[in-house]
Formats: C-alpha cells, sequence, structure tokens
C-alpha cells in the first residue's frame, strides 16, 4: 500500500514539473500528463502493468463527474444566454451528426460491424471540455466565439453519452427499438435537465438553512449535493452529466457567501482528477499496439475531427450571423480529449467484439487532434484576425462578496469608533493601507477623500 501511494506522490510531482515543459516546448498540458502515464506504463521506463478497463471506466467518470461540475459553476449567465442557441444546437444536433458521418467513415474503413461502427461515431462525436478549455483559457479570443465552443464543449457530453448507451442496448440481444431508442434519448435529457434545475436551485438554500459558516464545510457541501444529484439522476434513468452540467450554472451565478473560495477549491479538484484522469489513461493504452492503426487512426481523425466537424459546423450554424472566418475556427476548434477514452473503455467492459481495437483508435485519434488542432488554435485565431485588440476585451467584473473574500483587512466601523462622522482624508491610515470599498447596508460606496464615514460601515482593505 505505501508503495502504491508514493507511486501516485511520484506522478503527481513529475505532472507539476511538465507543466513548464510543456510551456516551453508548446506541447498541450493534457499531451505531456498523458504521455508520464504511458512512460510510467508496462511498456515504459515504469514497468507499471495496468490493464483494467473497469477501473479506468469508474474512474474516469467520478473525475468526469468534478471536471462538468467545476467548469460549469465558472460559466457565467450572461455567456449561455448570448450563445444558447447555436451551443445548444452543436451539442445535440451537432453531436447525433457527427456521430453519424463519424460511424460512416469508420464502416468504409475498418472492418467493424455496422453497430460497433456507429459506436465508434457516438465516442467521438463529442468535444472535450478540458482540452478546449486549456488551450483557450488564457487566450484573447473573441467572446462571441469563444462562449460558444466552451459552453458546447461542456454541454455536449451527455447527448453523446446517451447516443453510446443507445447504442450499446443494440449490440445485445435485448436492443432496444428506434422508437424506444428515442424515448430513452427523451427521457435521459428531460430528467437529467429537471434534477439538474432543481438542485441547482436547492443547493444554496440548503447552505444556508444548515448554517454552513466556513467555507470548508461548504465546499463539503456542494460535493454531497454534487453526488447525490448524479446519483438519484442515473437511478430514475435520467442523464447524471447533464444534470451536474446545468447543477453548476445555476449554482455558480446565484451569490452567497464564500463563493470565490468555493470556485476555487472546486477548480483544484477538477485539476487533481484531471492529472490522474491523463495519467491512468496514458498506463492503461499499450503503445506498441497503436502502431498498426497510425494510417487508418490518421484518416479517421482528418475526416471526423476536421471534415465532419467543419461539415456540421456549417450546416448548422448557417442560421446565425457568423462569418466564414468564424464558423472555420468553430470548426477547427472541436477538439477530441479524455473524455472520448473513457468512453472507449465502456467498449471493452461491455465485451464489444473488437472493443480493444476501438479503445485504441479512439486514444490515437485523440493524440491526433490535440497535437494538430489543440496546438494551432491560438495561431489560427491570430491569423484569421478572431482576436480582440487591447482593450476591447471586457473587464471582469467582481461583486461585493468576492471583493470581501480577497481583501486583506476588514475594518468595521462601531458606533464608538473614533472614525465615526468623519471623512476619509481626516483619517490618518499608514501608506500602505487602500481603501477598496466601503458597504453600508446594502448598498457599496466607491471610497473617496470626502466620503464620511458612518456607524456601522463595513471598510474593506488591501495592503500591509
Amino acid at each position: 500500500m505505501e508503495y502504491k501511494i508514493l507511486t501516485c506522490g511520484v506522478l503527481l510531482i513529475i505532472s507539476l514539473l511538465s507543466i513548464r515543459v510543456s510551456k516551453k516546448v508548446q506541447v498541450p498540458l493534457l499531451i505531456m500528463f498523458l504521455f508520464i502515464g504511458m512512460l510510467a506504463g508496462s511498456e515504459g521506463i515504469g514497468g507499471i502493468y495496468f490493464d483494467d478497463a473497469a477501473i479506468t471506466q469508474n474512474l474516469g467518470n467520478f473525475a468526469l463527474i468534478f471536471i462538468l461540475f467545476s467548469g460549469a459553476l465558472e460559466t457565467k449567465k450572461e455567456d449561455v444566454k448570448a450563445a444558447l442557441y447555436p451551443s445548444g444546437i452543436l451539442a445535440t444536433a451537432g453531436v447525433f451528426l457527427t456521430a453519424v458521418f463519424g460511424g460512416l467513415f469508420t464502416y468504409l474503413l475498418t472492418d467493424f460491424s455496422l453497430v460497433e461502427a456507429c459506436l465508434f461515431g457516438a465516442i467521438v462525436s463529442s468535444t472535450d471540455a478540458a482540452a478546449v478549455i486549456s488551450m483557450l483559457g488564457d487566450s484573447d479570443l473573441k467572446k462571441r466565439i469563444k462562449s460558444v465552443i466552451e459552453i458546447e464543449s461542456g454541454s455536449n457530453d451527455p447527448m453523446a453519452y446517451a447516443l453510446i448507451l443507445f447504442i450499446m442496448s443494440m449490440v445485445k440481444s435485448d436492443g432496444m427499438s428506434i422508437f424506444g431508442g428515442i424515448l430513452f434519448l427523451i427521457r435521459q435529457m428531460v430528467i437529467g435537465g429537471a434534477f439538474g434545475v432543481l438542485f441547482g436551485k436547492l443547493t444554496v438554500p440548503i447552505g444556508k438553512l444548515l448554517k454552513i459558516e466556513r467555507e470548508e464545510f461548504l465546499t463539503i457541501h456542494m460535493i454531497a449535493m454534487l453526488f447525490i444529484c448524479f446519483s438519484v439522476t442515473n437511478i430514475l434513468k435520467g442523464n447524471g452529466f447533464l444534470a451536474i452540467y446545468l447543477m453548476g450554472i445555476f449554482i455558480g451565478n446565484q451569490r452567497f457567501g464564500f463563493r470565490l473560495n468555493t470556485l476555487r477549491n472546486m477548480r483544484v479538484i477538477s485539476w487533481l482528477m484531471q492529472i490522474s484522469m491523463f495519467i491512468l489513461l496514458g498506463l492503461l493504452v499499450f503503445p506498441t499496439q497503436l502502431k498498426s492503426f497510425m494510417f487508418t487512426g490518421s484518416v479517421l481523425a482528418l475526416l471526423i475531427t476536421i471534415v465532419a466537424r467543419m461539415a456540421v459546423v456549417f450546416i448548422l450554424l448557417a442560421g446565425f450571423r457568423y462569418t466564414t472566418k468564424e464558423k472555420f475556427f468553430m470548426g477547427w476548434a472541436g477538439l477530441k480529449g479524455a473524455v472520448p477514452i473513457i468512453f472507449s473503455t465502456m467498449a471493452i467492459t461491455e465485451g464489444v467484439r473488437n472493443s480493444q481495437s476501438i479503445f485504441n483508435l479512439v486514444f490515437y485519434m485523440v493524440v491526433f487532434s490535440v497535437l494538430v488542432q489543440g496546438m494551432t488554435l491560438k495561431p489560427l485565431a491570430k491569423f484569421l484576425n478572431l482576436v480582440d485588440k487591447p482593450g476591447d476585451s471586457e473587464a471582469t467584473e467582481i461583486d461585493i462578496e468576492e471583493l470581501e473574500e480577497l481583501s486583506i483587512k476588514k475594518l468595521y466601523v462601531d458606533k464608538n469608533s473614533e472614525y465615526v462622522d468623519k471623512s476619509i482624508r481626516e483619517i490618518s491610515f499608514p501608506r500602505t493601507i487602500h481603501i477598496i470599498a466601503i458597504r453600508r447596508g446594502d448598498k457599496e460606496i466607491i471610497p473617496n477623500g470626502d466620503v464620511i464615514l458612518r456607524a456601522g460601515d463595513k471598510l474593506l482593505m488591501s495592503g500591509l
């Protein structure tokens, strides 16, 4: 046990060291984490033999809960409203069309049966939120485009997951009919959506009812409600991933105590899950097996991640006011990531014929997508002139509760205080102290030298 824990610690430290290497050589972080897992595996220098697809699938789904929820928490409702229709269409109809194109190309280029080809198409039909955000997170890409890409990538996994479950049932002897499959998809989305909204609206009020007064306990409360939401939705045959994504959006756009620190804590957990997940997926793959899939994998990757993706974007966004350059970029930004690899392990655990070939092809396609598309995203945005000029991007707004969390010092002006009824310029604060906000009841006052302090005022200050 001690050696296993030691191994985990060493792999995490190496992963953190790889971040600096990634920046220097301009290789995406996700590839670095996968590479570390492959090096640690049975065919690498680590010699760790690991081939348990069931454990990988379970841990991968567990990690996805936090990754999707954390990303949703930081999605602003203004961005959702602005990008709702284009991103929603791409996340539903776009996933379906990509699965159809992907299944057709796979059936023509491989020896997979039609059902297996359709399963492969569904597995690689969604774009990956972690991959997209890691590539675009600090970019100056125009907001109207960036919002569509990020919201689509965060919300299209549920549709892909529902399609996979439907096709999986067709592989079994008691498979669904087409009509049954349509009802299944509707039920997945309706129940998932309903419970996502329900838990999104109830989580914060329940926390207030429990009178949680410490940020650590509030984070635990969020995680508990997250687990309940996901599990109950799945038990009732809904889509748990859709539920937690919607839950995160609703919670992230509410005002509550320790909001900023709660988001930060969830971000930490999300990154830990991403690193662990990619290392585990790297351990699961056997690099020597990928050689026989290089040609077919490359052709399929080009056809599905670029040709099919471009066709889907141009078809579905034809009615929206996006330029050809903008639609081309959104097509190019359909990155694949860890999610398709995790989904492909379902084929192995369900005993699907050619499941190992499906896994290896998906793995190769993900590496191809992140390297080819991911590494060229930012240069392409600049080339197409889709980057905001300095000063054009919207400033980040921080409300008074978040400002309070960020402040170093707080000063409460009590009725007996010497500061009562004095202007700020009359008070001799140290030069290193800066008053950044004044709260008076429910009002926020911008501080200046002429502001008269009153009993009950709360001053938020930065400095030492």
